[in-house]
């Protein structure tokens, strides 16, 4: 199929126009439940339906390509590098035009459209909270990029362990962090965060095109050896273990303050304020190095050269530059209590070294 260059970035825009605008509505009409979460100054019960609309178009998109082939998956290959800059495009548009209609919120105008203006906007008459729509379309671009990857081989019938694996991994990691939607409500990004570039351009290109960045690599379908698929999956749900052990147990302490974590560890504290018991006497900041350890288990699925490594790299430094934020906000709001938890947990996110 020959299709000019301008008819090629007309189609890409049509397409992440469309996916951004059918997760929207969706997110509107699904059933949902309704959870209250931390945030004090945010909406008083958020719209949870995030696990639905990612089955839905997920099952859409396998729909309209494998079984009716409306879409032609080697054609979205083709589009793969305009889908991201159409992304990027509508993100920088959406950003200006939430920073600018609201009052400056610090004396540098860029400041504002980086960090945002706005702690907690609704939308749509309070139906849909930003935050959780824009992680809505930043996992399901996500998860809708690595079908594309998984598919341009599959119909080949070769051997390909690796990308099965990575991909296999990689979904897990999106349908559990749905299935969990209502205990991410409690985590450093709806607590802290405002809404502006940063978030909205991360959440629309850098979480859909960037984490998967093996997509970006001329990956040849193989046979994993036995001991490198292990090795990754071992690490994967390792990670994994420690993230999603630390997130819920953190999760129950805020919802239910003296109950014990998995039934049996009871929560040790600093003046009922900071958790100091079960993970969180490994380190400040365990989860930060549970998701970290989960990157490196996905790249170890996949052998293309340093590209793959660059999603934990990442992970680093945005976790290490997060908790010295962190710990200067935990500082001012908790005092001497901090003081206290910092020589109980002397450690900020690995245990023993850092």
């Amino acid at each position: 199929m020959n299709i000019g260059c301008g008819d090629e970035w007309f189609d890409s825009f049509v397409h992440i126009s469309f996916l951004y605008s059918l997760i929207t509505i969706l997110h509107l009409i699904v059933p949902c439940e309704y959870v209250r979460g931390y945030v004090q100054d945010g909406p008083r019960f958020y719209r949870l339906n995030g696990l639905r609309v990612f089955l839905i178009v997920c099952l859409l998109f396998l729909l309209a390509t494998e079984y009716l082939q409306w879409i032609d998956i080697q054609y979205l290959i083709r589009l793969r590098l305009k889908h991201a800059i159409c992304a990027c495009l509508l993100g920088l548009v959406f950003t200006f035009l939430l920073v600018l209609p609201v009052k400056s919120r610090s004396t540098s105008f860029w400041s504002d459209v980086y960090l945002g203006r706005l702690k907690n906007p609704q939308w749509f008459y309070s139906r849909a909270d930003a935050k959780m729509l824009l992680y809505l379309i930043g996992g399901i671009g996500l998860e809708l990029n690595l079908l594309i990857f998984y598919l341009q081989f599959r119909r080949d019938n070769q051997s390909m362990t690796n990308i099965q694996t990575y991909v296999g991994l990689f979904s897990f990691f999106l349908v559990e962090y749905f299935y969990h939607e209502h205990v991410h409500l409690y985590t450093f990004d709806f607590l802290v965060e405002y809404v502006g570039f940063k978030l909205v351009w991360g959440c629309l290109v850098f979480y859909p095109f960037y984490y998967p960045i093996a997509i970006w690599c001329r990956i040849q379908p193989k046979q994993l050896s036995f001991l490198r698929q292990s090795a990754s999956i071992f690490v994967f749900y390792f990670g994994w273990i420690l993230s999603r052990g630390a997130n819920n147990q953190k999760y129950l302490f805020r919802t239910q303050p003296n109950a014990k974590f998995l039934g049996f560890i009871s929560p040790s504290t600093v003046n009922g304020r900071l958790l100091c018991s079960g993970w969180w006497s490994l380190a400040r900041h365990i989860n930060y190095l549970g998701d970290t350890v989960m990157a490196v288990g996905l790249s170890l699925a996949i052998d293309g050269g340093i590209l793959p490594w660059l999603y934990p790299l990442y992970y680093v430094g945005l976790f290490v530059a997060r908790e010295r934020t962190d710990f200067e906000r935990c500082q001012q709001k908790y005092g001497r209590d901090w003081d206290e938890y910092c020589r109980r947990v002397p450690y900020r996110i690995l245990p023993f070294l850092y």
